[in-house]
């Protein structure tokens, strides 16, 4: 003050102050472009966490979605029998075919965590966190409609059909009976075998067509047909809204991988699956190879006649040394023959396929290429 130099000093501790506040605002936006940084690594975690469980849930929802449909039809075909004046002569193989049931929930272990723990709330859209408790909601009350068609319709369907049929085999013959005496090898080893071997007689035997005039046994098939088809839809709705979330949670990940997975998603081929599916093509190169009758046990292929089936198992033999039925080899041509199913399909994909009237070689030879290409597309 003296010096007069007042002015200077202000004009110092002012510019200090303001260095100071730049300093302080500098550090608070540094810290807040570190921990957006942070919830943004946390949220790409959670978003491929939740990408994880819904695209192993739309494999298992594709897999159970097949089941009940094979069920149903199975069903259907029962019940259409009853309309018949003569019964089809193939009507034995799906007798025991639709008394089957499973039970599946969708994987929701990270989005069910996410919202009971509130860390939902590191996801930044607003509409995507109503997105995941909206679906979580939907698949609980679903899965609880398809307990409800469980109990009152399959079970007592069940129930009906094995009152009608004395433990489900009542129409069957001695000889029948006898030759299944190993398949239920463990029950005779432990001596709780619940029939003798071999038999003499079929206890409470009824003839099969006794089975189609009842009333229980056509009850019985309406409830399983009604429980199957219902399930079939339930699940059908669940797959739809586990795409549809997926298909947003896809739009909002970093990462390259944004395209969502068609159905045929799970099946990764290597090159051993293209020689199956060229070897079956060679075996069919001609319609004079090709057999309207399947063989399921292929033993009677004869003059180098194939039926698809075994063309698959005959090529699946000389390429691996073994037939594995849930080759993906296999699978692409069981995806493909529903393109060209119409309604040929009843239990037994490629046997009931390749057996129906309808089914021509130029369509036999259209699911092959189709199938050949779509593993030349992944492998090349």
């Amino acid at each position: 003050m003296e010096t007069n130099k007042t002015g200077k000093y202000f004009k110092y501790a002012i510019g200090e102050i303001v260095l100071v506040m730049i300093g302080i605002l500098l550090a608070l936006q540094v810290n807040e472009w570190n921990n957006e940084r942070n919830r943004k690594q946390a949220e790409q975690i959670i978003i491929t966490q939740l990408q994880t469980d819904l695209k192993k849930s739309q494999i298992e929802l594709e897999e159970i979605k097949d089941f009940y449909l094979e069920r149903t039809r199975i069903s259907a075909q029962m019940l259409r029998a009853f309309y018949k004046d003569e019964l089809p002569d193939n009507i034995e193989d799906y007798l025991n075919g639709a008394n089957a049931s499973r039970v599946y929930s969708p994987v929701l272990g990270t989005a069910r965590s996410l919202i009971n723990s509130g860390k939902i709330d590191i996801l930044n859209s607003v509409e995507l966190k109503n997105d995941i408790i909206s679906y979580v909601e939907e698949v609980d009350y679903m899965l609880k409609d398809i307990s409800r068609y469980e109990e009152t319709y399959y079970r007592k369907g069940v129930d009906l059909v094995f009152q009608v049929m004395t433990h489900g085999r009542g129409h069957w013959s001695v000889e029948d009976y006898n030759k299944t005496k190993t398949e239920n090898l463990r029950g005779f080893e432990e001596n709780i075998n619940d029939y003798e071997t071999p038999i003499d007689k079929v206890p409470f035997a009824s003839d099969l067509k006794d089975l189609f005039e009842d009333k229980r046994f056509y009850r019985g098939y309406s409830n399983l047909y009604v429980s199957h088809r219902n399930i079939r839809w339930r699940y059908d709705d669940i797959l739809e809204i586990t795409n549809e979330l997926l298909d947003k949670l896809n739009k909002a990940s970093t990462s390259s991988d944004k395209v969502v997975d068609n159905a045929n998603h799970h099946l990764v081929f290597d090159t051993l699956d293209l020689k199956i599916l060229e070897k079956t093509d060679d075996l069919l190169s001609d319609s004079s190879n090709w057999s309207k009758k399947t063989d399921q046990e292929c033993d009677n292929v004869i003059n180098n006649k194939y039926s698809l089936y075994c063309a698959l198992f005959t090529a699946s033999i000389e390429t691996l040394g073994e037939f594995d039925r849930r080759r993906p080899a296999i699978d692409i041509v069981h995806l493909k023959i529903k393109k060209y199913d119409n309604r040929r399909i009843v239990r037994f994909g490629t046997r009931d396929w390749n057996d129906h009237p309808d089914t021509t070689f130029d369509e036999l030879k259209k699911v092959l290429k189709e199938s050949i290409n779509e593993v030349k597309k992944q492998l090349y």
